[in-house]
Protein backbone atom coordinates (compact mmCIF):
# COMPACT_ATOMS: atom_id res chain seq x y z
CA UNK A 1 0.00 0.00 0.00
CA UNK A 2 2.76 2.39 0.94
CA UNK A 3 4.57 1.56 -2.29
CA UNK A 4 1.49 2.37 -4.40
CA UNK A 5 0.96 5.64 -2.51
CA UNK A 6 4.59 6.66 -3.07
CA UNK A 7 4.37 5.76 -6.73
CA UNK A 8 1.25 7.98 -7.01
CA UNK A 9 3.01 10.91 -5.33
CA UNK A 10 6.00 10.50 -7.62
CA UNK A 11 3.74 10.56 -10.67
CA UNK A 12 2.00 13.70 -9.41
CA UNK A 13 5.30 15.44 -8.69
CA UNK A 14 6.58 14.54 -12.12
CA UNK A 15 3.35 15.83 -13.74
CA UNK A 16 3.57 19.14 -11.84
CA UNK A 17 7.25 19.43 -12.68
CA UNK A 18 6.44 19.00 -16.36
CA UNK A 19 3.69 21.66 -16.15
CA UNK A 20 5.98 24.14 -14.38
CA UNK A 21 8.60 23.53 -17.01
CA UNK A 22 6.18 24.83 -19.71
CA UNK A 23 6.19 28.65 -19.86
CA UNK A 24 2.49 29.09 -20.78
CA UNK A 25 1.26 27.10 -17.80
CA UNK A 26 3.66 28.89 -15.50
CA UNK A 27 2.37 32.36 -16.56
CA UNK A 28 -1.27 31.26 -16.22
CA UNK A 29 -0.62 30.02 -12.67
CA UNK A 30 1.00 33.30 -11.64
CA UNK A 31 -1.89 35.37 -13.08
CA UNK A 32 -4.43 33.18 -11.27
CA UNK A 33 -2.65 33.65 -7.93
CA UNK A 34 -2.52 37.43 -8.41
CA UNK A 35 -6.25 37.56 -9.22
CA UNK A 36 -7.11 35.59 -6.09
CA UNK A 37 -4.98 37.95 -3.96
CA UNK A 38 -6.77 41.02 -5.47
CA UNK A 39 -10.22 39.58 -4.80
CA UNK A 40 -9.24 38.76 -1.22
CA UNK A 41 -8.01 42.30 -0.57
CA UNK A 42 -11.41 43.69 -1.72
CA UNK A 43 -13.35 41.51 0.69
CA UNK A 44 -11.09 42.54 3.56
CA UNK A 45 -11.50 46.26 2.63
CA UNK A 46 -15.32 46.05 2.58
CA UNK A 47 -15.47 44.30 5.93
CA UNK A 48 -13.32 47.05 7.44
CA UNK A 49 -15.26 49.94 5.84
CA UNK A 50 -18.75 48.74 6.82
CA UNK A 51 -18.54 49.77 10.46
CA UNK A 52 -17.22 53.17 9.45
CA UNK A 53 -20.24 53.75 7.15
CA UNK A 54 -22.65 52.77 9.88
CA UNK A 55 -21.00 55.19 12.26
CA UNK A 56 -21.22 58.00 9.72
CA UNK A 57 -24.90 57.30 9.08
CA UNK A 58 -25.69 57.25 12.77
CA UNK A 59 -23.87 60.50 13.37
CA UNK A 60 -25.78 62.18 10.47
CA UNK A 61 -29.11 60.95 11.84
CA UNK A 62 -28.26 62.26 15.25
CA UNK A 63 -27.11 65.68 13.98
CA UNK A 64 -29.01 68.76 12.78
CA UNK A 65 -31.10 69.12 9.59
CA UNK A 66 -29.21 69.19 6.32
CA UNK A 67 -28.21 72.72 5.32
CA UNK A 68 -28.88 73.87 1.76
CA UNK A 69 -28.58 77.09 -0.20
CA UNK A 70 -31.61 78.60 -1.91
CA UNK A 71 -32.64 81.69 -3.82
CA UNK A 72 -35.95 83.50 -4.26
CA UNK A 73 -36.80 84.09 -7.91
CA UNK A 74 -39.17 86.50 -9.62
CA UNK A 75 -41.18 85.56 -12.71
CA UNK A 76 -40.42 87.66 -15.78
CA UNK A 77 -42.30 88.21 -19.04
CA UNK A 78 -40.74 86.19 -21.84
CA UNK A 79 -41.63 86.40 -25.53
CA UNK A 80 -42.03 82.95 -27.03
CA UNK A 81 -40.83 82.35 -30.56
CA UNK A 82 -40.73 79.88 -33.42
CA UNK A 83 -37.28 79.49 -34.99
CA UNK A 84 -37.10 78.60 -38.69
CA UNK A 85 -34.51 78.54 -41.46
CA UNK A 86 -34.82 81.53 -43.76
CA UNK A 87 -33.12 83.65 -46.41
CA UNK A 88 -33.09 87.29 -47.48
CA UNK A 89 -35.00 88.45 -50.55
CA UNK A 90 -35.57 91.85 -52.19
CA UNK A 91 -38.76 93.71 -51.43
CA UNK A 92 -39.37 93.98 -55.18
CA UNK A 93 -37.56 92.60 -58.21
CA UNK A 94 -38.61 93.86 -61.65
CA UNK A 95 -37.35 93.01 -65.12
CA UNK A 96 -37.60 96.36 -66.92
CA UNK A 97 -38.57 95.70 -70.55
CA UNK A 98 -38.57 97.78 -73.74
CA UNK A 99 -41.88 98.97 -75.13
CA UNK A 100 -40.72 99.39 -78.75
CA UNK A 101 -38.17 97.98 -81.18
CA UNK A 102 -34.80 99.60 -81.74
CA UNK A 103 -31.05 99.64 -81.29
CA UNK A 104 -29.57 100.32 -77.84
CA UNK A 105 -27.95 103.75 -78.14
CA UNK A 106 -26.85 104.35 -74.51
CA UNK A 107 -26.61 102.60 -71.14
CA UNK A 108 -26.27 105.43 -68.59
CA UNK A 109 -26.27 103.19 -65.50
CA UNK A 110 -23.70 100.49 -64.73
CA UNK A 111 -24.61 97.16 -63.18
CA UNK A 112 -24.74 97.24 -59.39
CA UNK A 113 -25.34 100.99 -59.22
CA UNK A 114 -28.17 102.50 -57.23
CA UNK A 115 -30.81 104.44 -59.19
CA UNK A 116 -33.68 106.67 -58.21
CA UNK A 117 -37.24 106.28 -59.39
CA UNK A 118 -37.76 107.34 -63.05
CA UNK A 119 -34.01 107.44 -63.75
CA UNK A 120 -32.99 106.37 -67.28
CA UNK A 121 -31.25 102.98 -67.42
CA UNK A 122 -31.44 102.24 -71.20
CA UNK A 123 -31.81 104.47 -74.28
CA UNK A 124 -33.04 103.31 -77.69
CA UNK A 125 -31.99 105.02 -80.93
CA UNK A 126 -34.58 107.65 -81.97
CA UNK A 127 -34.45 107.01 -85.74
CA UNK A 128 -37.37 108.99 -87.34
CA UNK A 129 -39.59 109.06 -84.26
CA UNK A 130 -39.05 112.78 -83.42
CA UNK A 131 -40.06 113.72 -86.99
CA UNK A 132 -43.17 111.54 -86.70
CA UNK A 133 -44.03 113.40 -83.51
CA UNK A 134 -43.62 116.77 -85.26
CA UNK A 135 -45.83 115.60 -88.13
CA UNK A 136 -48.50 114.37 -85.72
CA UNK A 137 -48.40 117.68 -83.85
CA UNK A 138 -48.92 119.63 -87.10
CA UNK A 139 -51.77 117.32 -88.16
CA UNK A 140 -53.43 117.82 -84.79
CA UNK A 141 -53.15 121.60 -85.15
CA UNK A 142 -54.79 121.46 -88.61
CA UNK A 143 -57.59 119.18 -87.32
CA UNK A 144 -58.27 121.59 -84.45
CA UNK A 145 -58.53 124.54 -86.88
CA UNK A 146 -60.82 122.58 -89.23
CA UNK A 147 -63.05 121.65 -86.33
CA UNK A 148 -63.23 125.27 -85.09
CA UNK A 149 -64.19 126.47 -88.61
CA UNK A 150 -66.87 123.79 -88.89
CA UNK A 151 -68.35 124.92 -85.55
CA UNK A 152 -68.65 128.52 -86.87
CA UNK A 153 -70.38 127.35 -90.02
CA UNK A 154 -72.75 125.20 -87.97
CA UNK A 155 -73.78 128.17 -85.85
CA UNK A 156 -74.67 130.04 -89.08
CA UNK A 157 -76.61 127.08 -90.36
CA UNK A 158 -74.15 126.39 -93.14
CA UNK A 159 -72.79 123.02 -91.83
CA UNK A 160 -74.71 119.77 -91.74
CA UNK A 161 -74.62 117.32 -88.83
CA UNK A 162 -72.90 114.68 -90.93
CA UNK A 163 -70.12 117.08 -91.92
CA UNK A 164 -69.73 118.12 -88.28
CA UNK A 165 -69.41 114.50 -87.18
CA UNK A 166 -66.75 113.95 -89.85
CA UNK A 167 -64.72 116.84 -88.42
CA UNK A 168 -64.98 115.38 -84.93
CA UNK A 169 -63.66 112.02 -86.19
CA UNK A 170 -60.75 113.73 -87.93
CA UNK A 171 -59.88 115.66 -84.76
CA UNK A 172 -59.99 112.55 -82.56
CA UNK A 173 -57.82 110.62 -85.04
CA UNK A 174 -55.26 113.44 -85.08
CA UNK A 175 -55.13 113.49 -81.30
CA UNK A 176 -54.61 109.70 -81.16
CA UNK A 177 -51.81 109.84 -83.73
CA UNK A 178 -50.11 112.64 -81.80
CA UNK A 179 -50.39 110.75 -78.53
CA UNK A 180 -48.96 107.58 -80.11
CA UNK A 181 -46.01 109.47 -81.54
CA UNK A 182 -45.46 111.22 -78.22
CA UNK A 183 -45.45 107.91 -76.30
CA UNK A 184 -42.99 106.38 -78.77
CA UNK A 185 -40.57 109.22 -78.16
CA UNK A 186 -40.97 108.87 -74.40
CA UNK A 187 -40.39 105.11 -74.61
CA UNK A 188 -37.00 105.67 -76.21
CA UNK A 189 -35.77 106.01 -72.63
CA UNK A 190 -36.33 102.96 -70.43
CA UNK A 191 -36.65 104.22 -66.84
CA UNK A 192 -36.45 102.61 -63.39
CA UNK A 193 -39.94 102.05 -61.95
CA UNK A 194 -38.72 102.65 -58.37
CA UNK A 195 -35.58 103.49 -56.42
CA UNK A 196 -33.30 100.49 -56.16
CA UNK A 197 -30.23 98.76 -57.57
CA UNK A 198 -29.60 97.77 -61.19
CA UNK A 199 -28.68 94.18 -60.46
CA UNK A 200 -28.06 93.06 -64.05
CA UNK A 201 -28.34 94.18 -67.67
CA UNK A 202 -29.64 91.95 -70.45
CA UNK A 203 -28.36 94.09 -73.35
CA UNK A 204 -25.19 95.85 -74.38
CA UNK A 205 -24.53 98.95 -76.42
CA UNK A 206 -25.52 98.34 -80.06
CA UNK A 207 -27.83 95.39 -79.37
CA UNK A 208 -31.17 95.32 -81.15
CA UNK A 209 -33.99 95.02 -78.66
CA UNK A 210 -37.57 94.13 -79.45
CA UNK A 211 -40.73 95.17 -77.72
CA UNK A 212 -41.19 93.15 -74.53
CA UNK A 213 -37.54 92.07 -74.22
CA UNK A 214 -35.65 92.68 -70.97
CA UNK A 215 -33.34 95.65 -70.66
CA UNK A 216 -32.27 95.33 -66.98
CA UNK A 217 -33.33 93.92 -63.60
CA UNK A 218 -33.93 96.38 -60.77
CA UNK A 219 -34.09 95.30 -57.11
CA UNK A 220 -35.72 97.17 -54.24
CA UNK A 221 -33.65 96.33 -51.13
CA UNK A 222 -35.14 98.78 -48.65
CA UNK A 223 -36.77 97.19 -46.80
CA UNK A 224 -35.18 93.81 -47.39
CA UNK A 225 -37.23 90.71 -46.61
CA UNK A 226 -36.26 87.75 -44.46
CA UNK A 227 -38.38 84.90 -45.81
CA UNK A 228 -39.04 81.47 -44.35
CA UNK A 229 -41.69 78.78 -44.03
CA UNK A 230 -43.47 77.54 -40.91
CA UNK A 231 -45.38 74.32 -40.49
CA UNK A 232 -49.15 74.08 -40.30
CA UNK A 233 -48.91 73.34 -36.55
CA UNK A 234 -47.00 76.59 -35.91
CA UNK A 235 -48.64 79.13 -38.20
CA UNK A 236 -51.72 79.65 -36.00
CA UNK A 237 -49.58 80.95 -33.13
CA UNK A 238 -47.82 83.67 -35.15
CA UNK A 239 -48.64 87.33 -34.50
CA UNK A 240 -48.60 89.49 -37.61
CA UNK A 241 -46.99 92.88 -36.98
CA UNK A 242 -44.92 91.58 -34.08
CA UNK A 243 -41.20 92.22 -33.74
CA UNK A 244 -39.15 89.37 -35.21
CA UNK A 245 -35.39 88.85 -35.39
CA UNK A 246 -32.93 86.90 -37.49
CA UNK A 247 -29.29 85.90 -37.23
CA UNK A 248 -27.59 86.07 -40.62
CA UNK A 249 -24.96 83.61 -41.82
CA UNK A 250 -22.09 85.93 -40.88
CA UNK A 251 -23.43 86.43 -37.35
CA UNK A 252 -25.19 89.78 -37.72
CA UNK A 253 -28.52 90.03 -35.90
CA UNK A 254 -31.29 92.12 -37.48
CA UNK A 255 -34.81 92.99 -36.36
CA UNK A 256 -37.98 93.80 -38.23
CA UNK A 257 -41.73 93.33 -38.24
CA UNK A 258 -43.63 90.25 -39.36
CA UNK A 259 -45.55 91.82 -42.25
CA UNK A 260 -46.94 88.83 -44.12
CA UNK A 261 -48.28 85.35 -43.29
CA UNK A 262 -49.47 83.30 -46.24
CA UNK A 263 -53.05 82.04 -46.18
CA UNK A 264 -52.27 79.10 -48.45
CA UNK A 265 -49.74 76.32 -47.83
CA UNK A 266 -47.11 75.31 -50.36
CA UNK A 267 -48.55 72.39 -52.37
CA UNK A 268 -45.45 70.23 -51.81
CA UNK A 269 -44.06 71.15 -48.36
CA UNK A 270 -47.44 72.03 -46.80
CA UNK A 271 -45.66 74.96 -45.10
CA UNK A 272 -46.72 78.61 -45.00
CA UNK A 273 -44.56 81.46 -46.27
CA UNK A 274 -43.80 84.28 -43.83
CA UNK A 275 -42.00 87.57 -44.48
CA UNK A 276 -40.20 89.88 -42.06
CA UNK A 277 -39.41 93.39 -43.33
CA UNK A 278 -36.03 94.72 -42.15
CA UNK A 279 -34.95 98.33 -42.70
CA UNK A 280 -31.96 98.53 -45.06
CA UNK A 281 -31.44 102.24 -45.85
CA UNK A 282 -27.72 101.93 -46.67
CA UNK A 283 -28.12 98.73 -48.68
CA UNK A 284 -25.62 96.81 -46.54
CA UNK A 285 -27.83 93.69 -46.56
CA UNK A 286 -27.90 91.65 -49.75
CA UNK A 287 -30.42 89.24 -51.17
CA UNK A 288 -29.88 85.50 -50.83
CA UNK A 289 -28.17 85.39 -47.40
CA UNK A 290 -29.06 82.38 -45.23
CA UNK A 291 -30.42 83.15 -41.77
CA UNK A 292 -32.17 81.74 -38.71
CA UNK A 293 -35.39 83.64 -38.01
CA UNK A 294 -37.23 83.89 -34.68
CA UNK A 295 -40.94 84.70 -35.04
CA UNK A 296 -43.01 85.92 -32.06
CA UNK A 297 -45.81 83.63 -30.87
CA UNK A 298 -46.83 85.24 -27.59
CA UNK A 299 -45.67 86.10 -24.08
CA UNK A 300 -45.52 83.99 -20.92
CA UNK A 301 -44.32 84.51 -17.36
CA UNK A 302 -41.19 82.41 -16.93
CA UNK A 303 -38.13 81.95 -14.71
CA UNK A 304 -34.52 81.64 -15.80
CA UNK A 305 -32.50 79.03 -13.89
CA UNK A 306 -29.30 77.05 -14.29
CA UNK A 307 -29.77 73.91 -16.35
CA UNK A 308 -27.95 71.93 -13.65
CA UNK A 309 -30.89 72.47 -11.28
CA UNK A 310 -33.25 70.48 -13.49
CA UNK A 311 -33.96 66.92 -12.36
CA UNK A 312 -36.51 64.14 -12.90
CA UNK A 313 -39.10 62.79 -10.51
CA UNK A 314 -40.03 59.11 -10.10
CA UNK A 315 -42.30 59.28 -13.16
CA UNK A 316 -39.58 60.82 -15.32
CA UNK A 317 -41.13 64.31 -15.41
CA UNK A 318 -38.85 67.34 -15.52
CA UNK A 319 -38.80 69.67 -12.52
CA UNK A 320 -36.84 71.41 -9.75
CA UNK A 321 -36.75 71.18 -5.96
CA UNK A 322 -38.20 74.19 -4.14
CA UNK A 323 -39.04 75.07 -0.53
CA UNK A 324 -42.44 75.82 1.00
CA UNK A 325 -43.15 78.18 3.89
CA UNK A 326 -42.08 75.55 6.47
CA UNK A 327 -38.70 75.05 4.76
CA UNK A 328 -39.76 71.62 3.54
CA UNK A 329 -38.59 70.30 0.21
CA UNK A 330 -41.15 70.14 -2.60
CA UNK A 331 -40.82 68.98 -6.19
CA UNK A 332 -42.27 71.36 -8.81
CA UNK A 333 -42.81 70.17 -12.38
CA UNK A 334 -41.70 72.65 -15.05
CA UNK A 335 -41.94 72.99 -18.81
CA UNK A 336 -38.83 73.96 -20.77
CA UNK A 337 -39.43 77.14 -22.77
CA UNK A 338 -35.93 77.99 -24.02
CA UNK A 339 -32.41 76.61 -23.64
CA UNK A 340 -29.56 79.11 -23.72
CA UNK A 341 -25.97 79.31 -22.56
CA UNK A 342 -27.09 81.89 -19.99
CA UNK A 343 -29.55 79.40 -18.47
CA UNK A 344 -32.87 77.81 -19.27
CA UNK A 345 -36.28 79.48 -19.20
CA UNK A 346 -39.04 77.41 -17.61
CA UNK A 347 -42.71 77.79 -16.76
CA UNK A 348 -44.83 76.04 -14.15
CA UNK A 349 -43.28 77.55 -11.02
CA UNK A 350 -45.09 79.89 -8.59
CA UNK A 351 -44.56 83.63 -9.27
CA UNK A 352 -41.96 83.92 -6.47
CA UNK A 353 -40.53 80.46 -5.70
CA UNK A 354 -37.65 79.66 -3.37
CA UNK A 355 -35.52 77.26 -5.36
CA UNK A 356 -32.72 75.13 -3.90
CA UNK A 357 -29.43 75.97 -5.62
CA UNK A 358 -26.91 73.94 -3.59
CA UNK A 359 -27.63 70.55 -2.04
CA UNK A 360 -30.74 69.69 -4.04
CA UNK A 361 -29.42 66.21 -4.82
CA UNK A 362 -29.00 65.32 -1.13
CA UNK A 363 -32.54 66.07 0.08
CA UNK A 364 -35.82 64.31 -0.52
CA UNK A 365 -39.38 65.56 -0.88
CA UNK A 366 -40.99 66.36 2.47
CA UNK A 367 -37.70 66.73 4.32
CA UNK A 368 -37.27 69.85 6.47
CA UNK A 369 -33.93 71.58 5.90
CA UNK A 370 -31.89 74.51 7.19
CA UNK A 371 -31.76 77.21 4.53
CA UNK A 372 -29.12 79.78 3.67
CA UNK A 373 -30.68 82.32 1.28
CA UNK A 374 -28.54 83.76 -1.49
CA UNK A 375 -28.80 87.29 -2.82
CA UNK A 376 -31.19 87.31 -5.79
CA UNK A 377 -31.23 89.42 -8.93
CA UNK A 378 -34.48 87.97 -10.21
CA UNK A 379 -33.08 84.93 -11.99
CA UNK A 380 -30.16 82.50 -11.99
CA UNK A 381 -27.64 83.34 -14.73
CA UNK A 382 -25.35 80.49 -15.63
CA UNK A 383 -21.65 80.88 -14.75
CA UNK A 384 -20.64 81.63 -18.33
CA UNK A 385 -19.41 84.76 -20.06
CA UNK A 386 -20.99 83.84 -23.40
CA UNK A 387 -24.37 85.38 -22.68
CA UNK A 388 -25.08 86.02 -26.32
CA UNK A 389 -25.04 82.46 -27.60
CA UNK A 390 -28.23 80.44 -27.46
CA UNK A 391 -29.31 77.15 -28.92
CA UNK A 392 -32.52 75.34 -29.66
CA UNK A 393 -33.73 73.25 -26.80
CA UNK A 394 -35.81 70.10 -27.04
CA UNK A 395 -39.45 70.66 -27.75
CA UNK A 396 -39.16 74.40 -27.35
CA UNK A 397 -38.10 74.76 -30.97
CA UNK A 398 -41.54 73.71 -32.18
CA UNK A 399 -43.94 76.28 -30.80
CA UNK A 400 -42.29 78.28 -28.06
CA UNK A 401 -39.27 80.32 -27.24
CA UNK A 402 -36.45 78.28 -28.61
CA UNK A 403 -33.88 80.84 -29.70
CA UNK A 404 -31.00 79.88 -31.92
CA UNK A 405 -27.56 81.47 -31.64
CA UNK A 406 -28.07 84.84 -30.02
CA UNK A 407 -31.48 85.70 -31.40
CA UNK A 408 -32.48 88.64 -29.22
CA UNK A 409 -35.38 88.29 -26.83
Amino acid sequence: MITYWMLGRLVEMKFLSNLWGQRNYRVALIVTLLALLWLGSGLLGESGAAPEKVLQGNSADAGESLRVKARRLQAQPYTTRVVVNSRTEPNRAVQVRAELDGVIAALPVAEGRRVEADEVICEIAAEDRPERLAKARAALRKAELDYAGAQKLQRKGLQSEAAMAQQEVALASARADFRRAEVDVQNLQVRAPFAGVVNSRAVELGDFIRRGEECATVLDLDPILVVGEVSETQVASLQQGGIASARLQLGEVVEGSLRYISQQAHPVTRAYRVEVAVANPRGQLRSGISARMALPTGEVMAHRINASLLTLDDRGDLGVRILDGDQRVRFANVQLVSDENAGVWVTGLPPQPTIITVGQEYVSVGEQVAVELEQSAGDLPAPSAALGDTREGGQAGEMTASQDEALPQ
